[in-house]
């Protein structure tokens, strides 16, 4: 009789082509420099990494001309939603933010409960600079595995799961889902953009 798996968490990883992920890098490079970039990409209030997210009116897709990424976001919402078997849902972005993490930087566990999905795009990401982490959301079954010593590396008993960021890589997930970014530990910048989408308006 096999043991079946219930209660999944969705992910959506998608490897952006190498020319789309050159044109956003340099974009993103070039939009760091600006003054613009220079005011709104600044130290988070309580956290160690810097990020224009506390900027409500910033979007790093429009200011740094993403249009090319902006496409493939949308079609990796709607390739997500039909992942999930529901009807079509029409998506709209609804925040972007660009996320600088310097060595020694990191980011405490949070969710983005208010829209509908988050994503991660790495621009860059240098060996060991942190991966970004989603525990079992499931607060009972990680207490018995600690309580029980049953914690392992299957589907069924890991206690979190981490993906460890890739240059051109997004990583797509519901926005309810509880996360982190490691420390970072290599000797240079770890830059990622963030997105919260949501059902159009």
């Amino acid at each position: 009789m096999p043991v079946e798996l219930w209660f999944p968490v969705p992910f959506l990883i998608h490897d952006v082509e190498a020319a789309i992920r050159e044109v956003t890098h340099a974009k993103v490079m070039t939009y760091l420099e600006t003054e613009g970039a220079k005011r709104d990409v600044s130290l988070a209030p309580v956290e160690s990494v810097e990020t224009s997210y506390y900027v409500p009116k910033q979007s790093a897709l429009e200011d740094a001309r993403l249009d090319e990424l902006k496409e493939i976001l949308l079609g990796t919402g709607k390739s997500f939603i039909e992942g999930l078997g529901l009807a079509p849902i029409p998506l709209e972005i609804e925040r972007a933010w660009i996320n600088v993490f310097r060595p020694g930087a990191q980011e405490a566990q949070h969710s983005h409960d208010s829209s509908l999905l988050s994503a991660s795009y790495y621009v860059e990401a240098p060996e060991g600079c942190g991966d970004l982490v989603f525990p079992d959301p499931v607060g009972a079954r990680r207490s018995h595995r600690a309580f029980t010593n049953t914690t392992g590396s299957t589907f069924f008993t890991m206690p979190e799961v981490a993906f460890k960021p890739q240059a051109g890589r997004l990583v797509m997930f519901e926005s309810w889902v509880q996360h982190s970014v490691q420390c970072n530990k290599a000797d240079k910048v770890r830059i990622s953009l963030a997105f919260n989408l949501r059902r159009a308006l």
